[in-house]
């Protein structure tokens, strides 16, 4: 699997994206069958599956580096602000406070999930390749962009374009900070801390949003330029 996955890594990243949601669907549905709700069984999925994808590519992850590059994810602050900020114009409150610790799992549960598979397995591949970071940065960040097209289903196409946008960004984001630190650690919490701080919410801004977007985008060039320059 590795002589495949390091040469064919664009190829293999597709295998396992697919591999890693099929499975989450079966398990989904497996747990719903046994009285979780539809939420709870996806984030029982989606933990199981990277629990077995640190244990099946455990070399891809770097533990001893955990939290190293906390400092480098700082900017996730402005879209944790922009969301709160966000849904209090909306006129959301928050959630009770018994469903709290559900809203935390199930902003944590995609946070790594994906970025396991994305920022951990897939850029690990990509590098091994003999991809240079810029490569495996946008590489990784457009295939995370296009996983979010299968939002297509029940959500309308201005939405999911928006949201595949929204995914790009924040892909080169999180690549950018996990290519310059190697610690899978800081861009789960960056990851989750986004979703969090949507969970916890219960549900004229579109010039501040793309601010918000271009203000990660352009952080984010800045510091894969640095690391690329390192690189060398």
């Amino acid at each position: 699997m590795n002589s495949f996955s390091s040469k064919h890594p664009v190829i293999f990243g597709i295998i396992l994206i697919v591999a890693a949601f099929v499975v989450t669907g079966v398990l989904t549905a497996l747990t719903t069958a046994v009285g979780f709700s539809t939420e709870g069984g996806t984030v029982i999925g989606r933990i199981v599956v990277a629990a077995v994808l640190i244990l099946l590519f455990h070399a891809c992850f770097h533990w001893d580096k955990s939290f190293s590059g906390i400092a480098l994810a700082w900017p996730v602050l402005i879209v944790v602000a922009w969301n709160i900020v966000y849904h209090l114009m909306e006129g959301a409150g928050f959630v009770a406070a018994s469903a709290i610790p559900g809203a935390i799992l199930a902003g944590l549960a995609p946070g790594l999930f994906e970025e396991v598979i994305f920022r951990g397995i897939i850029i690990d591949r990509l590098l091994a390749s003999g991809k240079g970071v810029w490569y495996s940065l946008i590489v990784s960040a457009l295939l995370f962009a296009l996983v979010h097209l299968t939002n297509i289903v029940g959500m309308s196409l201005a939405n999911v374009l928006v949201q595949v946008a929204y995914s790009l960004v924040i892909g080169l984001f999180l690549g950018a900070v996990y290519l310059a630190s190697d610690d899978i650690a800081a861009v789960i919490l960056a990851h989750a801390s986004t979703d969090i701080s949507n969970q916890i919410f219960a549900t004229s801004m579109v010039v501040v949003f793309l601010i918000v977007l271009a203000v990660l985008a352009v952080y984010a060039l800045m510091l894969a330029r640095k690391t690329a320059a390192e690189e060398r």
